[in-house]
């Protein structure tokens, strides 16, 4: 019998989940992953079985975009009730947890009077005692921070809950993340892998490296009533072989979406920032995909702990071929979540850290982390920075969603690098209000006044020119801010023309222009060699 060689089709996703949601960060850290099950997706579900035609005439309204709505049709109501039921078991510990991190903030918040904060130790409820730790601001503020490394090795931590489904995309469009479950379906195979196991990188290697197809069917566990869907997934046609990063002398960057660029510096050594990357099948928008990736990935850089700039589902594709992930150094909070750590128990072995000017170098290649102000709601995050790399003789900086609130930050961030030749930056500057994010954290509701405004926003076109000016650019680009269709299951970013950040990006570009300044908005895919 004959076992041709197959790889998987271009057009296949592996999708991780958390207890059936689309894996991000958060629901992977424990302290983040125990709030989120309980009050963001407990929350949703529940209100979902109460009410499923309001969330079905929700979804079909642009104007509750990105809203806490889940995006099935009503006939999914007795699989959802089994999914809450599921949940609460399967999560029970991690609920626990959470409910008592919240209590405990709220007792201190309560309770702590700028005293000696010791005797609220003994007040703590019983799943937390020995996680955290009680303290003050400066300002004399009580606060609690978790001890993370330690609740990797608690009952917080499930790694049971960690799965995949494999699928065929169907075009660009999938369902929010944030509000809808990945529910089974005729067309779906479960993988019941945590995210560290070996099989993803069997999987990932298998999108360019042939196996004979008995032995993946194997590898899969591939029982015989799933064969031929699985068979669905595999193709016998030949794939282009990846290749290694040349060494052509001279500097060369591609955007692959959003916040994504690969930057190749002349001795071929190479940098890829915020890897989000679109998978191959039918498209109205040129993109590059993953095989258009280097063999081998020297640094993946992430700039802050968001779902659109840390995407589990591309990490877990490239982990085999990546050799460090450099990550901005956490700050502890509850909002904070490390992200070594989190890498870390996802499976990548090379995970640093760098404080804000810490720098790493390599061959013709080097990485700054900068400081960058906003984006987070006004939440004490630090695990956020903006790229400063070096390649060859040209200066380069990401600064993502970063927000001017200070334009004297980036006067003194001049006299540290000097001046940067290309800047890269968005415009998300609407941004959605904090708790869209970090509600499932906060041991209170937030007044809605004041949530409206705290934004995860960045520059405006006036902030961001300011930034240009005083980095003296030669030249600018705006990414897409998630208005490529492939990237709207995490952002649910309008993508039309005559949106506030679509308009301050025409406006910044135009901007640069006139002052003489090389300007262009991103979109799909660009390939520039200096």
């Amino acid at each position: 019998m004959l076992d041709p060689l197959v790889t998987l089709k271009t057009d296949v996703v592996i999708e991780p989940l958390v207890e059936r949601w689309h894996a991000w960060a958060h629901l992977v850290s424990p302290a983040t992953s125990c709030l989120n099950a309980k009050y963001r997706h407990l929350a949703v579900l529940e209100s979902f079985v109460s009410a499923p035609e309001a969330h079905v005439a929700a979804c079909q309204n642009p104007n509750l975009r990105g809203g806490p709505f889940v995006d099935l049709p009503t006939s999914e109501v007795g699989a959802v009730k089994a999914l809450i039921e599921s949940t609460k078991a399967e999560q029970a510990k991690q609920i626990e947890f959470g409910d008592a991190l919240r209590e405990s903030f709220r007792m201190i918040s309560k309770n702590a009077d700028g005293f000696s904060i010791e005797p609220h130790y003994e007040k703590l409820p019983e799943p937390v005692r020995g996680y955290v730790e009680l303290t003050y601001t400066i300002g004399g503020h009580p606060d609690l921070r978790v001890n993370e490394p330690l609740l990797y090795r608690s009952p917080a931590y499930n790694r049971n809950v960690q799965s995949s489904v494999i699928y065929r995309a169907q075009g660009d469009l999938r369902p929010f993340a944030f509000s809808t479950p990945k529910m089974p379906g005729p067309n779906i195979f479960e993988l019941q892998e945590p995210f560290d196991a070996e099989i993803y990188d069997y999987l990932a290697r298998l999108r360019h490296y042939p196996q004979p197809r008995s032995q993946v069917l194997a590898a899969l566990k591939v029982g015989s009533e799933q064969t031929d869907l699985f068979s669905d997934f595999l193709t016998e046609a030949p794939v282009t072989a990846l290749t290694p990063s040349a060494k052509t002398g001279q500097t060369r960057w591609r955007y692959f979406g959003h916040a994504c660029v690969l930057v190749e510096a002349p001795d071929g050594t190479n940098v890829l920032i915020d890897p989000i990357v679109a998978y191959e099948g039918q498209s109205e928008v040129e993109r590059y995909v993953l095989s258009d990736l280097p063999e081998h990935i020297d640094y993946v850089v992430l700039t802050h702990n968001h779902a659109d700039h840390v995407l589990i589902e591309t990490l877990l594709a490239l982990r085999f071929r990546v050799g460090t992930v450099v990550v901005p150094t956490g700050g502890g909070s509850i909002a904070d979540p490390s992200l070594k750590l989190m890498l870390q128990s996802i499976g990548f072995k090379n995970v640093i850290e760098l404080d804000s000017l810490g720098s790493i170098a390599s061959g013709e290649l080097s990485m700054t982390a900068l400081p960058f102000l906003g984006e987070h709601g006004d939440l004490d995050v630090r695990s956020k920075a903006a790229w400063c790399v070096r390649a060859g003789q040209t200066t380069m900086l990401f600064a993502a969603d970063s927000n001017n609130l200070d334009p004297v930050l980036y006067d003194l961030l001049r006299q540290v690098v000097g001046r940067v030749d290309i800047l890269f930056i968005g415009m998300e500057c609407a941004g959605a209000p904090f708790s869209w994010t970090y509600g499932p954290l906060l041991p209170v509701a937030i007044d809605r006044k004041k949530d409206q405004t705290r934004r995860l926003n960045g520059s405006d076109c006036e902030k961001g020119l300011k930034v240009v000016k005083s980095l003296g650019c030669t030249e600018v680009y705006v990414y897409a801010m998630g208005a490529e269709p492939w990237l709207q299951f995490v952002t649910s970013i309008d993508p039309s023309e005559d949106t506030v950040p679509a308009t301050n990006a025409r406006q910044l570009v135009e901007a640069c222009q006139q002052m003489g300044i090389k300007a262009l908005r991103l979109f799909g895919r660009a390939d520039v060699t200096i």
